[in-house]
């Protein structure tokens, strides 16, 4: 039962920054119409900077955490008024095709600036080695924080659209653009924000991250990307809530699966392996889609025959 209970915990920790990471995804597209495969390099700009920051300045880890938060926002919205709003136009594929170039250069200038982070680096953190055990249950700071954070991106998001007239804005852009244009809101404007404020929300889940596995690269947040794309289209690509629902499954999925398969082979083939575990879960994926197209939460679409 404590295995469970730690897993259950592991999973619900890892499956929340999953759901962080697929609600940026869904916010963009949503207001905009671009699926932003350049999202994992976006968001690891954050952390290497903080990481930077904290190693080459000295500069204390809640001191540079804001800093970093703020710099990816301001990398977020030149990012739409250099890149996304030229092929705003563009057919979906294409601008996500794009996304996938962009993803490519941003990577390479990462390594041009901070070569150090070509190769796996310690994130320092200080609250790393705080951790504590309830009824068995191995609990660390940064899980707590972990969890903390996604309750509080959630209940701000769902204040700023609900109760803003920014927010209001946006949220009338992504339900139809045109309409919203013609009542007057600043479309232009929103695609800015929604970039900076998706951007500084993929940063936070990649320090998070960071501060759970303690280390940081160039490139760790790639895989990361590929599992926070099935928590969006789990949940709906139209869906904030589905977004973080989906990664809570996704999450909990890994960490149960890990649990039950440890240690179980068929022949040579040993079905505890993380690869296993992946093909699982992207076969559980194909098969929900088959069934709903449109996701859990998504809204079907209709169509005139």
């Amino acid at each position: 039962m404590q295995a469970f209970l730690q897993v259950t915990l592991s999973g619900l920790v890892t499956g929340s920054l999953y759901g962080l990471l697929a609600l940026g995804l869904v916010l963009i597209y949503r207001t905009t119409g671009v699926l932003n495969f350049a999202y994992s390099a976006l968001s690891t700009f954050g952390a290497a900077f903080l990481f930077v920051l904290e190693t080459g300045r000295g500069m204390n880890f809640w001191l540079a955490l804001p800093l970093s938060l703020i710099f990816a926002a301001a990398l977020g919205a030149a990012m739409e008024r250099l890149f996304a709003r030229p092929v705003l136009h563009a057919p979906v594929f294409t601008k996500a095709i794009a996304t996938l170039a962009l993803a490519l250069v941003l990577t390479t200038v990462a390594q041009a600036i901070w070569p150090q982070l070509a190769f796996t680096e310690h994130f320092p953190t200080p609250f790393e080695s705080a951790s504590f055990s309830v009824g068995g249950v191995f609990v660390t700071a940064a899980a707590l924080l972990a969890l903390g954070v996604t309750a509080l991106v959630v209940v701000a998001l769902t204040l700023f659209l609900g109760r803003t007239r920014m927010g209001m804005a946006m949220r009338a852009s992504a339900d139809n653009q045109p309409v919203a244009q013609l009542m007057g809101a600043p479309v232009g404007r929103i695609f800015l924000l929604t970039w900076a404020v998706a951007t500084a929300i993929g940063a936070l889940s990649a320090i998070m991250l960071a501060a759970q596995q303690r280390t940081v690269d160039i490139s760790y947040m790639n895989p990361v990307l590929i599992l926070a794309f099935v928590a969006a289209v789990l949940g709906g690509l139209d869906s904030l809530p589905g977004a973080l629902i989906g990664g809570i499954a996704v999450g909990l999925a890994q960490n149960w699966l890990a649990l039950l398969l440890a240690g179980h082979a068929i022949g040579p083939l040993d079905i505890g392996s993380p690869g296993i575990r992946e093909t699982l879960i992207f076969a559980a994926f194909v098969v929900v889609l088959i069934l709903r197209p449109q996701g859990l939460l998504g809204k079907a679409e209709l169509r005139n025959v």
